[in-house]
């Protein structure tokens, strides 16, 4: 009877633990593909994890109609890579992403099929057959993020595709016509917004409530919605969110999979201007036509730039540890001579990145792992160092080839 009990015990969790694999891997998903990439920025593959726990995908492969056929070997993960929860991994597609890997896999810009299995089950994760897109500022992924896959026009190598965002704010409101924020949905397909969540500092630091969308609220394919910030939108609504005339940042999240979906710091206005994205879902600037629930239109629409982002910035670079490239980020407030310099773990310079002007806005630079007469060099720790006028920031990345 207790040799019984224990063999029965033992099945549980043999299906415990493979009901929970299983799960993992159902979770990881490609997320956005780059095929137009260049010498600097090689086409990638982005990965998605949507679960609320790590997954570590050691044992999975990624491959073309090559590996498929079994003409080429299947690219594999490096041994330990591990996505966070909500997380993201960019694998670099065109080269060896680390040694011993024979793949030879690319991407056709043409177009083509790939596919994502995990080798410790034999399971095929995911698949997918994309087209061709225009240029290198398009990419193909899911929108939202592990949703249904669509051309955008925006590229979020290793962040969010953020179909949801916000495009268009108005702060200089009067009685009969308050101040507002428009939403907007990028893909091509209708998005629930009922679990989103909108708000200013008070709601950031939490001395009021967030301000919440009302249940039901969809917005169309490639669609607005307009949400009025200076009162109670719907019965319930205690956040008590104002726009201020005088500028602020606003933050909109997705609660239902705890993600920040969107953010934004804007200044003053004219009564005549509102602070937009133009194109649609694109880059924010001060726009001089006001299109409340419509189209911000194209360049034509944009008059005046505003100075943003509104301080310096540098980023942690994305990979990190990374192999055999990663990207740094960062921001300038003004047009600035801009240096971005890599040393070694005793401070020898080893690769200049940008020694130039650069005008104002958020800026992305990918280092290959190669020094300035183009060798490749080894693992270990390296230093990055922003210069802009008399901004000046380093951080330390691990390159583990």
């Amino acid at each position: 009877m207790k040799k019984t009990t224990l063999f029965l015990l033992v099945m549980f969790l043999v299906l415990a633990v493979t009901e929970i694999g299983s799960a993992q891997s159902s979770a990881v998903k490609m997320n956005e593909i780059q095929s137009r990439g260049v010498a600097g920025d090689l086409d990638w593959i982005e990965l998605y994890n949507s679960s609320s726990s790590p997954v570590n995908i050691s044992g999975y492969r990624i491959y073309d109609v090559g590996g498929q056929g079994k003409t080429k070997p299947k690219k594999s993960f490096p041994a330990g890579t591990i996505i966070p929860a909500k997380g993201f991994y960019v694998v670099i597609t065109d080269t060896a992403s680390f040694a011993g890997d024979l793949s030879g896999f690319g991407l056709s810009s043409s177009g083509e099929t790939v596919w994502l299995e995990d080798t410790t089950t034999g399971a095929i994760i995911d698949s997918v057959t994309f087209g061709a897109t225009t240029s290198a500022a398009q990419t193909y992924g899911r929108g939202p993020d592990g949703g249904a896959w669509t051309v955008l026009n925006t590229v979020t190598r290793g962040k969010s595709n953020g179909s949801i965002v916000m495009n268009e704010i108005y702060s200089r409101g009067v009685a009969g016509n308050l101040d507002w924020i428009e939403i907007y949905n990028s893909v091509s397909a209708p998005v629930n917004i009922s679990g989103y969540r909108i708000y200013d500092v008070g709601g950031q630091g939490k001395t009021k409530p967030k301000k919440p969308f009302p249940a039901g609220t969809i917005i169309p394919s490639k669609g607005f919605y307009v949400i009025i910030t200076d009162t109670a939108s719907f019965a319930g609504d205690l956040s008590g969110f104002g726009l201020s005339s005088t500028g602020e940042t606003v933050w909109l999240e997705d609660t239902t999979t705890a993600t920040l979906a969107d953010s934004i710091t804007f200044a003053s206005m004219e009564v005549t201007q509102s602070y937009g994205r133009s194109p649609d879902g694109g880059a924010w600037k001060l726009l001089n036509t006001i299109t409340r629930g419509t189209s911000n239109g194209g360049a034509s629409a944009v008059e005046t730039y505003l100075d943003v982002p509104m301080s310096f910035g540098l980023e942690q670079n994305y990979p990190n540890p990374f192999n055999p490239s990663t990207t740094i980020t960062f921001a300038l407030p003004r047009q600035e001579l801009v240096q971005l310099t890599v040393y070694n773990a005793v401070g020898q310079r080893i690769r200049t990145l940008i020694n130039s002007q650069r005008v104002a806005g958020s800026h992305t630079v990918v280092w290959d792992g190669r020094d300035n007469l183009g060798h490749e060099v080894a693992s270990g720790a390296y230093f990055y160092r922003l210069v802009a006028g008399t901004f000046s920031k380093s951080a330390r990345m691990l390159l583990v080839r």
